[in-house]
């Protein structure tokens, strides 16, 4: 029996979960496979045969050579009770991989930088246009978050990367903005979004570190491994378990959950204390505790961060707050609840005055764009700022217009330090927090075609796919059941294809034990048995 046929007989034996999950991880290549057979095909195609080959461990690259079949060759899908001769023969060709440089140093405060670092990229999508490049951040943007941590920008793109791959940033029309799971985790203590990040990129394969090369050692259990693909090897040094190429104590602490505790453990006690001053900074002298670190940045600007942190109040910040449906009277709690003392009189002025002067310049949807404001020395300074070049400015009866969208109007007149808000259709002001909704279409789709293909219906059957799975069936000696209209009615009928010509199929009915011959025009599905 060929090695199709077997796999196909695996797959069939998988619940719609565990076939969707196997579809997602093959989305493009497996969208046009009809039935089992063709999606066993493919899973026998080199490039998915070298996929699974290559995460093998020493002892079963040995099986797989000497042809013997075992439990992980079969959990793999390399083998049936045979082992599968493509791979096989694919497994000779394979030679090792070379190592990737870990040269990324880790501390016991690494990670509790990283969550730092990950809740200013959350926030910055709220108040600046990130636009989407495809190694990231753009370099000026990482740059501009990179600065509060003293890193330099690739240590910054690290942590993004981090972040998108959790979906806490998702690309959207051109910009990054908050993911589905932005809010959610935002809301977390520090170990359970420290977990939460780890879960993400756990691929790890079943080794037990020892305080040595850790490359060395997958190397050595997995010689054909590409550990260039091993997200945690990527992300671990960010997450505080690697340093340069070595684990770190926690990672030796061996399964998710010991390795959780022992990071837990690093993380430094969170404080709630603030020092609210009449320069109009912020300071939280000891590490911010979550909570308070998400109401700051929701109306304060971030300026320098670490195990103490500083924070500043502008007229920007505080509109944000505002913009976003927040009270000032929140801003108030939030200060003197942690200051426990009376907000300086600079801080109380600046609050004041930001509310009153709240919406007075408005950018409204268009075509065009337009940017109103009561004040025609403010339209005037706007309309000369070379900074806003970009926009192609002009002088209108209600104020300014500009070809630009109303999302790129706004961010640009924020960046150039003015107080703009967005409004609707209604005349009301537009929170600029956005997150993309979470999307269970593909979930869905995959389970959709997982469940079309255990049954054996198709998408679209067509006669080229009903004639090549009855050669297939008559060639192997299978099996086979079909569904054929009689009377106006699909009926099911168990055969075993004889001779197949003349768009006619022959075959013995085993429910009758005789010999029929049937149209294939009539034929509307083929299962095979």
């Amino acid at each position: 029996m060929s090695s199709i046929l077997a796999l196909a007989k695996r797959l069939r034996e998988k619940s719609e979960e565990e076939l969707a999950q196997l579809l997602s991880t093959l989305p493009q290549a497996s969208a046009s496979c009809a039935d089992l057979f063709d999606l066993a095909k493919l899973m026998l195609g080199k490039r998915e045969l070298e996929e699974r080959i290559r995460k093998l461990s020493s002892t079963e690259i040995e099986n797989l050579r000497n042809g013997k079949s075992s439990a992980a060759l079969k959990s793999a899908l390399l083998a049936d009770s045979k082992v599968f001769v493509e791979a096989q023969e694919l497994l000779l060709q394979l030679k090792p991989i070379g190592k990737p440089k870990l040269n990324i140093s880790s501390t016991s405060l690494t990670a509790y930088e990283t969550l730092l670092a990950v809740t200013e990229i959350i926030l910055a999508t709220e108040q600046h246009w990130l636009e989407t490049t495809k190694t990231g951040l753009k370099s000026l943007d990482a740059k501009m978050i990179a600065e509060k941590f003293k890193w330099q920008p690739a240590e910054l793109q690290l942590r993004f990367r981090l972040a998108a791959r959790a979906n806490l940033v998702s690309e959207h029309l051109g910009r990054w903005v908050s993911g589905p799971q932005a809010e959610d985790w935002l809301r977390k203590s520090r170990s359970e979004a420290w977990q939460e990040l780890a879960q993400c990129s756990w691929d790890l394969p079943k080794i037990t570190f020892r305080d040595d090369s850790i490359s060395a050692q997958l190397i050595a259990s997995y010689p054909l491994m590409d550990l260039s693909k091993i997200a945690l090897l990527e992300f671990g040094s960010a997450l505080g378990l690697i340093d340069l190429d070595k684990p770190r104590k926690p990672l030796l602490a061996g399964n998710f959950l010991g390795v959780s505790k022992a990071i837990a453990m690093e993380l430094p006690k969170a404080e709630k204390k603030l020092v609210v001053q009449g320069d109009l900074s912020v300071v939280c002298p000891g590490p911010i505790d979550p909570e308070l670190h998400r109401k700051l940045d929701s109306f304060a600007d971030s300026e320098d961060l670490g195990l103490a942190s500083r924070f500043r109040l502008t007229p920007l910040s505080i509109s944000h707050h505002l913009e976003c449906g927040g009270e000032l009277s929140e801003i108030e709690a939030t200060l003197v609840g942690a200051a426990r003392s009376e907000l300086p009189q600079p801080v109380q002025y600046l609050l004041s005055e930001t509310k009153e002067r709240f919406g007075s310049l408005k950018v409204v949807a268009g075509p065009p764009t337009q940017v109103v404001c009561p004040d025609p020395i403010l339209l005037t300074q706007i309309m000369n700022e070379k900074s806003l070049v970009h926009l192609s400015l002009k002088k209108s009866a209600a104020g300014l217009t500009s070809p630009a969208s109303q999302e790129i109007c706004y961010f640009s007149l924020r960046e150039g330090g003015y107080s703009a808000v967005m409004l609707n259709e209604n005349g009301k002001i537009i929170s600029p927090r956005f997150a993309v909704q979470v999307s269970e279409m593909a979930e869905s789709n995959f389970l959709a075609r997982a469940k079309n293909l255990l049954s054996g219906e198709q998408v679209s059957a067509d006669m080229g796919d009903i004639q090549r799975q009855l050669r297939f069936a008559l060639k192997n000696k299978l099996q086979v059941t079909v569904g054929i209209e009689l009377d106006g009615e699909v009926q099911k009928m168990l055969l075993t294809p004889l001779g197949l010509a003349g768009n006619r199929l022959r075959g013995r009915d085993e429910a009758k034990q005789a010999e029929r011959t049937l149209p294939l025009s009539r034929i509307r599905s083929v299962l095979l048995s």
